[in-house]
């Protein structure tokens, strides 16, 4: 009986000491409170809008943590079905101050709807989207609107921009010694009327004008002649459209699905002069003369420009290439300029 005694005071000994352990820890593995940002409700937006316009919209925005939530922002989508995804487009961005656990917020602000949409959407609505809180669940902070709102699938917008060009340089022939310097610029205002389905719209010049001009120098010589050659260009005026893309001095084209690549064809013609004058000297000196040439040159180029900023005022382009007639190499030493799609 003894020993039976003492094993269990042993025993009893044991248990008391493990929960005097326990409840020396109290919360030890708790989780770290944090806020918890969620979009309980968003706006709803107009049955139907325009592309490359905005409408308001607002939300609001709860914590449903036991922190308070810092400062954080809120963002808008355009979603086909309405759950947030990298195909989304977005569609602004809106600040919220703090919200305080257990809170909510209201927000508003402007929905920008890119030019090119078409289509239905519904309006995601992300709170915390930069990620500047932390939070107990990070995905539950989308919600979409109850109604979808339907953009106009037609393109009504106008390109308009300028367009440099230069061409710059000099040479001399090992062969003979002739040098030749030469410099060409040209200058184009774009303006264009871009209507229809947005892809395949027609792109309708509305005035486009340019301005060419060039020069060319050179000297030979050799014991008996002194050969000069001076050659000049000019050019300008309203560039031809007559809605025919194989006699048009004009015509472009989106060549990506999302309207984010624009190539513009163009071709500039110029009138030129050359005067080549001969001097005799030296033992046996060539006939001197002076002889007179003209003509008119074409210079065909196709430029390729890509959208590198968006709003609701529209779509900026930026060149980003260029090739000659057929995609063979371009004498342009430089193209250069932006282009802005502007809904009407």
């Amino acid at each position: 009986m003894q020993i039976r005694r003492t094993a269990t005071l042993a025993a009893s000994a044991v248990l008391g000491a493990s929960l005097m352990t326990v409840g020396t820890a109290p919360g030890a593995f708790a989780a770290p409170q944090r806020a918890d940002l969620v979009v309980a409700a968003v706006g709803t937006p107009p049955a139907s809008v325009k592309h490359g316009s905005s409408f308001h919209l607002g939300a609001t925005v709860a914590n449903k943590g036991r922190k308070g939530a810092k400062r954080s922002a809120l963002r808008f989508y355009l979603s086909r079905d309405r759950a947030r995804s990298a195909d989304d487009l977005a569609a602004g961005e809106v600040p919220v101050r703090k919200v305080k656990a257990r809170k909510k917020r209201t927000v508003s602000g402007n929905v920008h709807v890119p030019v090119g949409a078409s289509g239905t959407y519904w309006v995601v609505a992300c709170a915390d989207a930069t990620g500047k809180v932390k939070e107990t669940k990070e995905r539950n902070n989308c919600r979409a609107s109850k109604a979808p709102v339907d953009v106009d699938a037609a393109l009504h917008a106008d390109l308009v921009g300028r367009l440099t060009f230069l061409d710059e340089g000099e040479r001399t022939d090992p062969t003979t010694g002739r040098t030749e310097t030469w410099q060409h610029t040209a200058s184009v205002s774009i303006s264009m009327a871009v209507d229809g389905n947005p892809h395949n719209p027609t792109f309708a010049s509305t005035g486009s004008t340019y301005e060419r001009a060039g020069s060319v120098v050179a000297l030979e010589e050799s014991d008996n002649c002194r050969i000069e050659l001076e050659r000049g260009e000019a050019g300008g005026g309203t560039l031809r459209y007559a809605g025919d893309r194989f006699n048009d001095d004009i015509n472009a084209r989106f060549t990506r699905t999302d309207l984010g690549g624009l190539r513009v064809g163009l071709s500039l013609r110029a009138d030129w002069t050359a005067t080549t004058t001969r001097t005799g000297h030296g033992q046996f000196p060539c006939d001197p003369s002076t002889t007179t040439t003209g003509g008119t040159v074409l210079d065909v180029s196709s430029i390729e420009l890509t959208r590198v900023a968006s709003s609701a005022l529209g779509d900026t382009y930026r060149v980003v290439g260029w090739v000659g007639e057929q995609n063979t190499p371009s004498d342009w030493d430089r193209v250069e300029g932006t282009l802005t799609l502007t809904p009407r």
